[in-house]
């Protein structure tokens, strides 16, 4: 599957578009979905040099269509929008105050055929339908008139509707897309369906995207494709005095940072995420060690810490890891190695003592993560003692403790109250998302940043935060 990056439309839309001529399409959702911008995206894509699109209007005033789109003229000049709002105040150079089904698809055929017309959009439709159509066969004939017209001179028709049920036209146009905005955990998430498409395989029915920065982005990376490589390091005085970097710059400038003596909650809201989030968290460890911090990580069950630290080889050097990170270990073959350091005993006391004991020969202040389903094994008291202990140390020192909740482990909601910062880490469609729970975020797309984006270098890697507006 072709990657959304760096690419605001679908690409089965976009192929559909260049590869045929007089292409229909049907957009529907219901008022502030996104269809016109949608549209205008669309517009952007495919009308490159000579060619132009046109623009009929009937609901917004022309000049408010250009304050919205400031670069819309480029791609549809002045004459090419029409004004249908059937204002009598219009000052748009085309206006068309039709009555009739023939008045009508003169105005739309004079343009057509005038003008190098790459995509003609009519929005809405059923403004024009209504206004046009006073019986039913009066619509048959328009919406059959209109086709013709798109097909014969191999200009492509998208139509707006605010209709979401089946009707005739539904049959008749060559694709269709429906936009819709629903919630999730009281935030915004948009999702546009692809009900028909001919002519083209359709590998996914729907996509989440965003209307940020006034353009139509689908996000289409899965959360286990976004990849790893160096860390570039985020300097602690590029953050507000008492916070550490998140190792993420999108993250920063949204919550701020971790604060000193915080308990950080990387909340996993869903199993089928997976280690996906990992991408996040080994950004935040590879930041305090290049910092020249120490970090103390105990990996989440299921994982060994030696096959842990072969994935921070990514991240950073080996040095680095051997210098600032510390991870425990049961096998005591692998305690040579810096970095382990093998756990005698079973109980939570010992690994305490352990912990303890480890963490006065780092350099501070200390990042310490924990995956918290390691204690799902011990007694609930066990596990809100240490956490308590751990919790209290982290505010005395201003050292970090982050924190990862999965959904098996215990004391869910005790934990949660505990924390300081609390992320939650959602899935939508496949991909990876991220919310604040403390501080309250709206929900954004985690994605990788395309080589040679900003100042990134080939074998940095970098996460992009794209917001759900």
């Amino acid at each position: 599957m072709k990657s959304s990056i760096g690419k605001s439309t679908m690409y089965e839309v976009e192929d559909a578009l260049k590869l045929m001529g007089g292409y229909i399409i049907l957009f529907k959702g219901a008022p502030g979905t996104g269809k016109t911008t949608y549209a205008m995206t669309l517009l952007e894509r495919l009308c490159q040099g000579d060619a132009k699109g046109a623009y009929i209007s009937t609901r917004i005033d022309p000049t408010a269509l250009y304050n919205q789109f400031p670069d819309l003229e480029k791609r549809v000049p002045v004459k090419n929008v029409i004004d249908a709002t059937q204002s009598e105040f219009s000052e748009a150079e085309s206006q068309v105050l039709y009555e009739d089904l023939t008045s009508f698809l003169r105005s739309v055929y004079s343009v057509v055929a005038e003008e190098d017309v790459t995509i003609l959009i009519i929005d809405s439709w059923d403004a024009v339908s209504f206004q046009v159509g006073k019986e039913n066969h009066d619509v048959e004939k328009l919406e059959t008139a209109m086709l013709d017209i798109s097909r014969k001179t191999k200009t492509h028709l998208i139509l707006i509707s605010e209709y979401t049920g089946r009707r005739r036209l539904d049959y008749l146009v060559d694709g269709i897309l429906r936009l819709e905005k629903e919630q999730i955990a009281d935030r915004v998430v948009r999702k546009v369906f692809i009900d028909k498409m001919r002519g083209f395989q359709v590998p996914r029915s729907n996509y989440p995207y965003t209307l940020e920065g006034g353009k139509f982005t689908h996000f289409v990376t899965p959360g286990s494709g976004l990849g790893s490589g160096r860390h570039r390091v985020i300097k602690n005085e590029e953050l507000p005095p008492g916070y550490y970097s998140t190792g993420i710059k999108d993250l920063d400038r949204i919550i701020g940072g971790y604060p000193e003596g915080g308990f950080i909650l990387l909340e996993i809201a869903d199993d089928s995420i997976s280690w996906s989030y990992r991408s996040v968290l080994f950004h935040t460890i590879s930041d305090f060690l290049l910092n020249d911090h120490g970090v103390m990580y105990m990996p989440e069950d299921g994982s060994y810490s030696s096959s842990v630290k072969k994935l921070f080889g990514d991240y950073v050097s080996e040095e680095v890891l051997d210098k600032n990170l510390r991870m425990p270990t049961t096998s005591e073959s692998e305690s040579g190695d810096p970095c382990l350091t093998y756990l005698e005993g079973e109980s939570l006391k010992e690994y305490l003592t352990t912990h303890h004991e480890v963490y006065k020969g780092l350099k501070k202040p200390v990042l310490q993560v924990l995956g918290l389903t390691r204690l799902n094994g011990y007694p609930e008291d066990d596990i809100r003692g240490m956490l308590s202990e751990l919790i209290s140390q982290v505010r005395t020192t201003n050292d970090v403790f982050v924190g990862v909740l999965k959904p098996s482990m215990k004391l869910k909601s005790e934990i949660r109250e505990m924390a300081d910062v609390h992320l939650r880490f959602i899935p939508i469609n496949g991909t990876l998302n991220i919310y604040g729970v403390k501080p309250h975020t709206v929900i954004y797309n985690i994605s990788p940043l395309p080589s040679g984006a900003g100042e990134r270098k080939k074998e940095d890697h970098l996460l992009k935060f794209t917001p759900f507006v």
